[in-house]
């Protein structure tokens, strides 16, 4: 290209530059960096030492233990995730959110990410200033009701009055099944889960909805009568894919937080524990070595710790020790794994290729 070209398209460049806001041309941030004037979540970590995670209070999922320390599905993560970014898996703070809570909590920094069981929808990845990392446990919708006199179910009847906590998918699930004449069924709302909770044991309600898996693990530790309770699918197909959310002004913590994950659900596929991590680490996989080695050079780039995903795994566990302890077989929910398997195992857990 000749001279006078080069300065023509300069001067346009100059010309398009002028046309943007001083600040607009001047906060122009690296790629991998967080919004020009936010401090770094990573580096806000490293200096409290903690990671706050944010998380709803529900049984197998994050709740408090006799001794008040919190312990649960999400908890664990977050204690994984803790042994990635700061090499100490009980280096965490939970703070418990309410729904919908957990976006202003995220983007406003109140915690560092979410792990609130909160579903991830297109209408949510625009709407608020977050990012959803891989979904980490999938669900369905779900319904229990109470049985009625004659043992049949309060569901197979006409009219009955359905609780659910507001502005959840499960409502907007509900909307469309009634609103195509599919049910006779009438919502009521309520602030929150625990508020429709008790409406329901208080029988205000026929029937309350909301994921299956909250359902199943809530209700058996409740004082209701077992016997007169039922819990079902929806009627309508639906999809839960419950997932970590965090600003959408730092890239790089999210990476942090996204590979920890994958690391989680690769080690399940491949065989490697909490107990066998030291030795897979020298005999497995190339890729297990690298995945086990870190990657150093490529984890400083993301904010990890050169043994990031073998401090997560040795200190907290697989994906499949990480479910079976808190929901799975050796809980006592005894949930089925259903698509939270390895994808070779027919489930939907996938990580992309440690290279």
């Amino acid at each position: 290209m000749g001279s006078r070209p080069v300065a023509v398209a300069f001067g346009l460049l100059l010309a398009l530059r002028s046309l943007l806001p001083a600040d607009a041309v001047a906060a122009q941030p690296d790629a991998g960096s967080a919004r020009a004037g936010v401090r770094p979540v990573l580096a806000e970590i490293e200096r409290r030492g903690v990671v706050r995670c944010g998380v709803s209070f529900n049984p197998g999922f994050a709740a408090n233990d006799g001794g008040g320390r919190p312990v649960g599905f999400m908890v664990d993560l977050c204690r994984a995730l803790a042994a990635a970014v700061l090499g100490k898996a009980d280096a965490i703070e939970i703070r418990r959110l309410s729904k919908p809570q957990e976006f202003a909590a995220v983007a406003d920094g109140e915690v560092d990410v979410s792990f609130a069981q909160t579903s991830w929808t297109l209408t949510r990845d625009a709407t608020y200033a977050v990012d959803f990392g891989p979904p980490i446990f999938y669900d369905v919708q779900g319904i229990a009701a109470w049985r009625l006199p004659d043992g049949r179910s309060a569901l197979d009847g006409g009219e009955l009055t359905v609780c659910v906590p507001a502005g959840t998918t499960t409502q907007a699930e509900l909307e469309t099944l009634i609103a195509g004449g599919k049910r006779p069924w009438k919502i009521r709302s309520f602030p929150g889960w625990p508020d429709a909770l008790e409406a329901f044991l208080s029988r205000d309600c026929a029937a309350l909805s909301a994921d299956r898996a909250l359902l199943t693990t809530a209700l058996p530790m409740l004082d209701a009568p077992q016997e007169a309770l039922e819990i079902v699918d929806a009627p309508l197909p639906s999809r839960e894919p419950l997932a970590p959310m965090t600003p959408n002004s730092d890239r790089m913590w999210m990476a942090a937080v996204r590979w920890t994950m994958f690391a989680l659900f690769l080690a399940e596929d491949a065989g490697v524990t909490g107990a066998n991590a030291n030795f897979q680490r020298i005999t497995g996989s190339s890729e297990m070595r690298r995945l086990l080695s870190g990657l150093p050079d490529v984890a400083a780039k993301a904010g990890l710790r050169p043994d990031w995903a073998y401090q997560a795994v040795v200190q907290v566990g697989n994906y499949g020790e990480i479910f079976e302890r808190n929901l799975g077989s050796r809980s006592p929910f005894k949930l089925e794994r259903g698509p939270n398997r390895p994808w070779t195992q027919g489930g939907l857990l996938y990580a992309p290729v440690f290279q």
